[in-house]
């Protein structure tokens, strides 16, 4: 009797009903096949960090759970560009971030002989997937602070005067709005950037969206300071802030940012880059970034 292993696919993909107990492997029943395939993806899939359901259970039935979690890694190969080397046995605080090439994963979803090498290469190698978020040095700044309310983070390596946005939001935040306060004469005090999920703002003025762009490090919350005026949100309501704050505004609008004084339910301190909360990107940006904060990571420094 032939037996199928991750190693040994042959020409299967294994898909979404394929079930290690009932020798259904490729979308069909197998009976004169045997092995443990899809239990060893599962395994493998726990161990990259992108599977996590039943506590972690392992149980060769590959349902949405499994799929989802394919899906994830996949999508990971084809967008991030650096993963978390980790010692044997090692807690991820004491990894080192390197760089990673593009690579084929296969169709989505799906764990065909190309996407069981890849796996496999990451796990003989002592490699998982790890955070999208990077540690940017607003010290460095020329018209960036951290304001006195800011919410800090523990996480490993961190350091007074860093804060953590994704990296796509990094060279808009340390970059172009930083450039554009300096062009306006204003200084930015941000008061909240990466946010954990089911931890509240403290001194939020709009309650905090369940989808927001916060809890994938794409947004800023911040005061526009103009000399000694400090544009707060009731200067907004009255219509009362400074020409240098309406002038930082415009700009950053202009380079593609929003603005929170533009929402329905106006939040006048709010910056983000818009990542579609309904698309994959938003989804799997949250997961790694939730995920590897939980778990702690280390973040990389913004380039």
């Amino acid at each position: 009797m032939a037996t199928l292993t991750l190693h040994d696919l042959g020409g299967l993909s294994l898909q979404h009903g394929d079930h290690d107990a009932n020798r259904i492997w490729g979308g069909s029943p197998r009976p004169t096949q045997s092995g443990s395939p899809v239990t060893e993806l599962q395994t493998a899939l726990i161990k990259l960090g992108t599977l996590s359901f039943a506590a972690d259970a392992a149980d060769g039935a590959f349902g949405s759970h499994t799929e989802d979690a394919l899906r994830r890694f996949q999508w990971y190969v084809a967008h991030l560009r650096f993963r978390l080397s980790l010692l044997p046995g090692a807690a991820p605080a004491s990894g080192t971030i390197v760089p990673y090439p593009v690579s084929p994963a296969g169709t989505p979803g799906m764990c065909d002989a190309v996407t069981a090498a890849l796996i496999l290469s990451w796990l003989a190698d002592n490699f998982v997937t790890t955070s999208p978020l990077v540690r940017l040095n607003v010290d460095s700044l020329s018209n960036i602070e951290i304001g006195d309310g800011f919410q800090r983070l523990d996480y490993p390596g961190a350091k007074t005067g860093e804060v953590l946005v994704h990296a796509d939001f990094a060279s808009a935040l340390g970059g172009m709005m930083n450039r554009e306060a300096s062009e306006a004469g204003v200084v930015l005090h941000l008061n909240q950037t990466f946010r954990r999920e089911g931890v509240p703002p403290v001194g939020a003025v709009v309650p905090p969206a369940t989808r927001s762009q916060h809890l994938v490090g794409h947004a800023v919350d911040l005061n526009i300071v103009d000399g000694s005026t400090v544009n707060t949100t009731n200067l907004f309501r009255s219509g009362d802030q400074t020409e240098n704050a309406n002038k930082f505004i415009a700009a950053v609008k202009a380079r593609g940012l929003r603005w929170g004084g533009d929402f329905s339910t106006a939040d006048f301190v709010h910056f983000d880059d818009f990542l579609n909360p309904n698309g994959q990107d938003y989804d799997n940006a949250f997961f790694f970034a939730q995920r590897c904060f939980e778990h702690q990571h280390p973040m990389r420094l913004a380039n």
